[in-house]
C-alpha cells in the first residue's frame, strides 16, 4: 500500500487531551495530542455523523457527546456504542503534525466484514447497514455488481446466517434468497431489500456465536476414506448418512463435496433423500432449493450455506413417516415397484380433472398421481397442476381456523403447500424420472391432506366494477378492491402485478419475520408459477391477495394459553389439518 501523506498544522496548536479539528484535502479529522503523539481519527461519529471533535477525552477514550459513544483514541475501537471509527497513521516532523490519509483496502474490509458480522450478531439491522455501505464503499464486490455497492455485504450475511444458524438453514435465509432477487430486478430497493433481509436472518439466532460444525472426520484413514467417496462419483452417501441420522458425517460429506466440485453437487448429493419424505412441513425441499439459489448467487458462501441445509435436513421431521400419511406411503412404494419408462413425446390429460382429484383428498390424490404416471404423463407437468391446486387450496383457505382457541391451524400452513410444490417444480428439473415422480406425489398427497383447511361457504366476494390501484388496495386492507383489480387484469397485467405488490410483501404486510417471511416467499412462489404455467388463470394472484391482504393476529396470546391449559388438562393436541 502507497502511503499519502498530508500536513494538518503545527503541533503546540493542539492543547494535550483535548480534541481539535483539524482539515486536509476535502476531509475532517479529530486530533488529540497526547505528548509528542497525535491520534487522529475520522471526525464524523460513524452512528450518525456528529463531529468528534466536539466530544470529550478521557483516560485515552473519545466521547461522543450525542449519543454517548466512546472510540479507543489508539485503535479507533468502539468500547461503548457500535461502528470503530476510522484511525489515521501520524507523524511530527519539524514541529509539525502529518497524517497518512491512504486506505489500507485489507484492513478496512476486515474492520467492516467484523463490524457488519457484529452488528448482525445483536440484530441491529441499521448499523449493519451503515457497514454493509461503508464495505461497499471500498469496491470489493463483484463486478458486475448485481446489488450495487450491497453485494458484498449481501454475501457476509448469507454466510453469517448459515454459520449461526442454530439447527441450519432457516425462514430468514429462505427470504434473503428471495429479496436478493427482488432488488436486483428493482421491485424493491436494495438498501430496504437489506434491512429486511438483516434482521429476518439476525433476529432467530440474536447474539449466538458460530454454529457449532461437526465434527470433520480426522485422521489419514478417515481423509482417505472421503477422497475416496468423491473418486467414485457417490454423492448419495450424505442422503445415506442423513436416513440413519449421521448427522456430523453428512455435514462433512457435503463440505467436501461442495468445495470439490461447486454447489451443484449438492443436487444429487440431497435429492435421494428429499424425495423419501416431506420434510417439517416442506421445508426441507423448500429451504434447500432456497440454498441453491443464494449458493449459485455467492459462490464464495456456498460451503457454509449447502452445510447449513444438510444440517436442516438432519434435524428435520419426516411428516409423511407418520400415521395419518398411509396412503402416501403406499403411493411412493407402487411409485418404486413401477418400471416407468420415458414418456413419449405428449400425452393427452384432463389437468382440470386431475386438479380436482388432488384436491379431493391425500388418497384421490396419490391414486391420480400413480395413474397419470402409469399413463406416461410427464412429472414436471403433474408438479404445475398440482402448484396451481395448491394455489387454488390457499385461496380457499377459511380464515374461521385462525380464530378458534382449540385449533392451532394458520394460512401459513396452507402456504407451505404452495412453496413446496414450487420448490419441487424447480428441482425436478435436476431430478431423475423416479425422484420427479416422487416430487409429483409428495407435493399432490400434501395438498390433498389440506382438504379441511378450505372454508365451506364463498369467501369475500370481489365487487363487480373492477380495476383500480391493486397496490392501493393491499395497502388499504380492501380484500374485495383488490381482487376486483386483479380481475380485471389480463395475464401480462397480473405477471406485472406481483413487482408492485412486492413492497407491501416486504415491508408492509407483517412486522414478525416468521410472518413477512411467508408473505416473501409465497409472493415469489406464486410469481414464478404464474409466469411458467401456460395454463394460468388468475388463481395464483387470487391466492397471494387471499394471504397478504388480510390483518393477521401476529401473536396469538389467547390461542396459546388455551392450547397449554387444554393440553395439561386432557393431554391432547390440539386439532389440526390432519
Amino acid at each position: 500500500m502507497k502511503s499519502h501523506w498530508i500536513d494538518i498544522g503545527p503541533l503546540d496548536e493542539l492543547t494535550p487531551g483535548k480534541p481539535a479539528l483539524r482539515k486536509g484535502e476535502g476531509r475532517r479529522f479529530v486530533c488529540v495530542r497526547d505528548g509528542a503523539e497525535v491520534h487522529a481519527l475520522d471526525d464524523r461519529c460513524p452512528h450518525q455523523g456528529y463531529p468528534l471533535s466536539q466530544g470529550t477525552v478521557r483516560d485515552g477514550v473519545l466521547t461522543c457527546e450525542w449519543h454517548n459513544w466512546k472510540f479507543e483514541l489508539g485503535s479507533g475501537a468502539c468500547s461503548f456504542g457500535g461502528e470503530a471509527v476510522r484511525r489515521y497513521p501520524s507523524r511530527v516532523e519539524e514541529g509539525r503534525v502529518h497524517l497518512d490519509i491512504a486506505i489500507d483496502l485489507a484492513a478496512e474490509t476486515r474492520r467492516h466484514v467484523a463490524g457488519l458480522r457484529a452488528a448482525l450478531a445483536d440484530d441491529d439491522s441499521a448499523r449493519a447497514l451503515r457497514e454493509g455501505l461503508r464495505l461497499g464503499e471500498l469496491g470489493i464486490g463483484p463486478v458486475p455488481a448485481k446489488l450495487g455497492t450491497l453485494d458484498a455485504a449481501f454475501e457476509v450475511l448469507a454466510r453469517d446466517g448459515a454459520e449461526r444458524a442454530e439447527y441450519g438453514f432457516d425462514h430468514g435465509l429462505a427470504v434473503l434468497a428471495d429479496l436478493c432477487a427482488w432488488a436486483e430486478r428493482g421491485w424493491i430497493p436494495v438498501e430496504e431489500a437489506f434491512v429486511v433481509g438483516s434482521h429476518a436472518v439476525a433476529e432467530p439466532s440474536i447474539r449466538l456465536g458460530r454454529r457449532s460444525l461437526s465434527k470433520q472426520p480426522s485422521g489419514p484413514r478417515a481423509m482417505l476414506v472421503r477422497i475416496a467417496d468423491l473418486e467414485a462419483g457417490d454423492p448419495a452417501h450424505v442422503s445415506e448418512c442423513l436416513a440413519v441420522e449421521r448427522r456430523e458425517d453428512a455435514e462433512a460429506r457435503i463440505r467436501s463435496l461442495v468445495g470439490e466440485r461447486g454447489p451443484e453437487s449438492a443436487l444429487p448429493a440431497l435429492l435421494p433423500f428429499l424425495t423419501k419424505h416431506i420434510y417439517d412441513y416442506g421445508h426441507g425441499a423448500i429451504f434447500f432449493s432456497k440454498a441453491l439459489e443464494l449458493s449459485r448467487r455467492f459462490h464464495p458462501a456456498a460451503i457454509e450455506l449447502l452445510a447449513a441445509s444438510t444440517v436442516q435436513l438432519a434435524w428435520a421431521t419426516a411428516d409423511t413417516k407418520l400415521p395419518p400419511f398411509t396412503a402416501t406411503r403406499a403411493g411412493l412404494s407402487r411409485l418404486a415397484a413401477g418400471d416407468h419408462p420415458a414418456p413419449p413425446a405428449h400425452v393427452s390429460w384432463d389437468r382440470a380433472a386431475f386438479e380436482m382429484e388432488v384436491l379431493a383428498g391425500e388418497s384421490s390424490a396419490v391414486d391420480a398421481v400413480v395413474a397419470r404416471i402409469e399413463e406416461g404423463c410427464e412429472s414436471r407437468e403433474l408438479l404445475r397442476a398440482v402448484a396451481h391446486a395448491a394455489a387454488t387450496r390457499l385461496a380457499r383457505f377459511d380464515p374461521a381456523w385462525e380464530q378458534r382457541l382449540d385449533a392451532s391451524v394458520g394460512a401459513l400452513d396452507v402456504t407451505h403447500a404452495v412453496t413446496f410444490a414450487e420448490a419441487a417444480v424447480t428441482l425436478s428439473a435436476h431430478a431423475t424420472r423416479a425422484q420427479a415422480a416422487a416430487f409429483a406425489l409428495l407435493a399432490a398427497a400434501f395438498v390433498g391432506k389440506l382438504r379441511k383447511a378450505d372454508a365451506t361457504t364463498p369467501l369475500v366476494a370481489a365487487s363487480s366494477d373492477g380495476g383500480g390501484d391493486l397496490r392501493a388496495a393491499a395497502a388499504a386492507r380492501d380484500l374485495p378492491r383488490a381482487l376486483a383489480c386483479a380481475q380485471a387484469l389480463d395475464a401480462r397485467g397480473r405477471i406485472e402485478a406481483y413487482a408492485r405488490l412486492a413492497p407491501f410483501a416486504a415491508f408492509d404486510a407483517a412486522v414478525r419475520p416468521i410472518l413477512y417471511a411467508h408473505t416473501v416467499k409465497n409472493t415469489e412462489a406464486l410469481w414464478r408459477l404464474e409466469r411458467e404455467d401456460p395454463e394460468a388463470d388468475g388463481v395464483y394472484l387470487e391466492a397471494l391477495l387471499r394471504f397478504i391482504v388480510p390483518l393477521r393476529k401476529e401473536t396469538q396470546t389467547r390461542r396459546t394459553a388455551a392450547a397449554a391449559k387444554k393440553f395439561l388438562v386432557d393431554g391432547r393436541p390440539p386439532e389440526g389439518l390432519y
